[in-house]
């Protein structure tokens, strides 16, 4: 029932590119996550597979149950480098974000940290909003499925809730 009531509201409160002023994220996403490419695969890993694409992304950590999908994106990126740490991408669950040594403060300015199932219960979603609040995250994305953090110095400080 959380997850309805839940997407009701993202729904009433996102939006799409046209409602974005920062140019970073107006680019990531019209150039990136409106760009249609046919991909059968669940909609965090269709994120996944056209960030890598767009920003260039050269290694990935992959947490929890996502070390699972390490042959999907070499199928994609056979020249990606899978990594514990210091990767361009990190993705992973909300619940397995806990069970990680993952030091979000020391991520570099450049990557990305994709999170998986944020809608998904009450604690995720108070989880998410903890992580859009702490001071080293300057950019933070919530495509409802998914959500994306950025850690980017010279952005202001900003949250989108972009329909996907």
């Amino acid at each position: 029932m959380f997850r309805f009531i839940s997407f009701i509201k993202f729904i009433l409160t996102s939006t799409n590119q046209h409602g974005v002023h920062s140019p970073f994220v107006y680019d990531y996403i019209t150039k990136c996550l409106y760009k249609k490419k046919q991909l059968k695969l669940p909609k965090t890993l269709k994120v996944l597979i056209k960030s890598i694409t767009y920003f260039k992304y050269d290694s990935i950590c992959l947490i929890g149950d996502y070390k699972t999908s390490e042959e999907k994106i070499k199928q994609h990126f056979p020249t990606i480098s899978i990594t514990e740490n210091n990767a361009d991408i990190t993705v992973c669950s909300i619940s397995d974000l806990s069970d990680t040594n993952l030091d979000i403060n020391n991520l570099s300015n450049d990557c990305m940290l994709l999170i998986d199932d944020i809608h998904t219960s009450r604690k995720n979603f108070k989880t998410w909003k903890h992580l859009t609040e702490l001071k080293h995250v300057r950019v933070s994305i919530d495509m409802f499925y998914c959500g994306a953090l950025f850690f980017r110095k010279e952005q202001v400080k900003e949250h989108f809730k972009i329909r996907i």
